[in-house]
């Protein structure tokens, strides 16, 4: 019960008390000191009529002082509780009126997606539900939260995904994917709760902690995903890429062409030249189909865009072109082996370590708390901390932080400390990219990204190729341009995004000139951000 069911509670024992007891001494004193006995409905009315000040009734006046002083004593008392009725009833009544508030229940949804409880990984999903036209449901256990929610437009209803009555408001037996993501401990309880409503629904559990996956599985989970186990690896495999250009991690388009991300490092050779000027295509092969500059992507990139220490390279190429490609991004100072930093020891953290421990990597771990794992205790952001942790000699930081704000500043503070050294972040929200490139990072992956992505995959069952990796990259047909060539559906300029390979009968041609006609079952590889990619869905798909 809340406070304000409480108090109301309150106010209603209160007033049958008091009116109670004033019928009885009102009824006595009609009989005793007025001697006009009466029925008891008639001294009902006379209090009522009173404490109300609507009037006195038919009893007035009184000869007796202490029917005049009784009397005079309801009229107070009436005062005094219309006055704590206002507070109590009457203001909250008027908040109500005036206050948008969550509904507990849809109707008209069908093959929609029930999400228990949102957040930023959820913000990214809905963007990508949005733009595709498939219906939604959030189902959020705090009313403040849902009413929220609901006032900013979303499609919400309050209710506690644990409950079987709340997910069948939500209408789960029409449901496409229920997504559970609460926490651990709750997931295995919701997902019980949508198997015992709708045996059939297809059932998305998140599992930050991926020793808990098998659990999700157990409850009835079709899919689990471990977003921050998968972060963690792909933060190490660009900490590896640091110092072993075999280790440039790609997605293979097929087997002879890949796709990858090249963070320019202090000390490459190509900063501070534009793409004209590099001359990277004729002396490694790889086309450069896009650069990123402190977050912003710009693709197909001017050939006057200057390269700086924060600028990351998208390629096309061979493994043998792209291998050349890496050996430019990287600083002669770094080649060679160890000196990582890790910061933060939460399950991004545990991943890296567990990552770099596999290719025997040395590394030193910074965590707030003291653990079995933890080389130095202390905060990220203090420079007795970070000098412990030997941040004036490493090649290479991951900043694993859970707060955004602490990596930002932390990224200002390890600039300072060491200029040459490489900053691999982590962004918890997508937003926060763009700052951590501005304060200094060389290269960021976002927590939401990569869980959207994974969820965008399965729940609209994309083939998206890069769930790790800043840019976007999906395997589609278009059936909004069969017919046209890639310079009449302007594919780049409409959209933003770039056609790296297509894929007919089998066979792949890999970056498609602007005469290539697309033909009714082909397959481009397109690779985007994440909004240009929805904007190319929506045009052709």
């Amino acid at each position: 019960m809340d406070r304000r069911t409480r108090l109301t509670v309150y106010y209603v024992v209160l007033v049958v008390g008091v009116l109670s007891g004033f019928v009885v001494l009102y009824n006595y004193g009609m009989a005793t000191w007025e001697g006009r006995p009466q029925p008891l409905y008639r001294s009902i009315e006379a209090v009522v009529q009173t404490v109300t000040t609507v009037g006195y009734g038919g009893d007035a006046p009184w000869s007796s002082p202490q029917m005049n002083y009784l009397v005079s004593l309801m009229s107070l008392s009436g005062l005094v509780l219309i006055f704590a009725a206002l507070p109590v009833l009457v203001v909250p009544l008027f908040e109500d009126a005036f206050t948008s508030s969550a509904p507990t229940s849809v109707r008209d949804v069908d093959e929609h997606v029930v999400l228990c409880d949102y957040g930023p990984r959820e913000e990214v999903l809905i963007d990508e539900l949005t733009e595709r036209g498939v219906e939604y449901v959030v189902v959020d256990a705090d009313r403040e939260s849902a009413n929220d929610l609901y006032t900013a437009g979303y499609t919400v209803m309050f209710g506690d995904p644990e409950s079987d009555a709340a997910l069948r408001r939500a209408r789960l037996e029409h449901a496409d994917t229920l997504i559970a993501n609460v926490d651990d401990e709750t997931n295995p309880s919701v997902l019980l709760s949508a198997r015992a409503v709708s045996p059939d629904v297809r059932t998305v559990s998140l599992a930050d902690d991926p020793d808990t996956a098998d659990y999700h599985r157990y409850a009835g989970a079709d899919h689990v995903l471990s977003p921050k186990q998968i972060l963690g690896e792909q933060l190490a495999a660009k900490a590896v890429g640091t110092f072993d250009p075999e280790a440039t991690e790609a997605v293979e388009i097929d087997e002879h062409f890949d796709i990858a991300e090249f963070p320019l490092q202090s000390g490459s050779e190509l900063i501070g030249q534009t793409i004209d000027e590099s001359d990277v295509t004729e002396r490694t092969g790889a086309a450069v189909i896009g650069v990123w500059v402190r977050g912003t992507f710009r693709s197909p990139p001017p050939l006057d865009t200057r390269f700086d220490a924060r600028s990351v390279l998208v390629a096309t190429g061979g493994e043998a072109e792209l291998d050349r490609l890496k050996e430019m991004t990287r600083s002669e100072g770094r080649r060679r082996r160890g000196d990582v930093v890790i910061a933060g020891m939460g399950v991004v953290g545990r991943a890296v370590t567990a990552a770099l421990s596999n290719d025997r990597y040395q590394y030193t771990t910074i965590d707030l708390a003291a653990g079995s794992t933890v080389d130095v205790v202390g905060d990220a952001t203090e420079r007795p901390v970070l000098r412990e942790a030997g941040i004036d000699d490493a090649g290479t930081v991951v900043l694993a932080l859970s707060d955004d704000t602490t990596a930002i500043f932390a990224t200002f503070v390890i600039r300072e400390l060491n200029p040459r050294i490489e900053i691999i972040a982590q962004a918890n929200e997508h937003e926060n990219v763009s700052k951590l490139y501005r304060a200094g990072a060389d290269y960021v992956l976002s927590l939401s990204a990569v869980n959207g992505r994974m969820l965008a995959s399965i729940v609209l069952g994309e083939e998206i190729l890069s769930s790790g990796t800043q840019l976007k990259l999906v395997r589609t047909t278009v059936p909004g341009a069969v017919g046209d060539s890639l310079a009449d559906a302007d594919i780049r300029n409409r959209t933003g995004c770039t056609v790296v390979a297509a894929e007919r009968a089998g066979s792949v041609v890999t970056n498609p000139g602007a005469s290539f006609v697309i033909e009714p079952g082909d397959e481009l590889v397109v690779a985007g951000t994440d909004e240009n990619i929805s904007r190319f869905q929506t045009e052709f798909v």
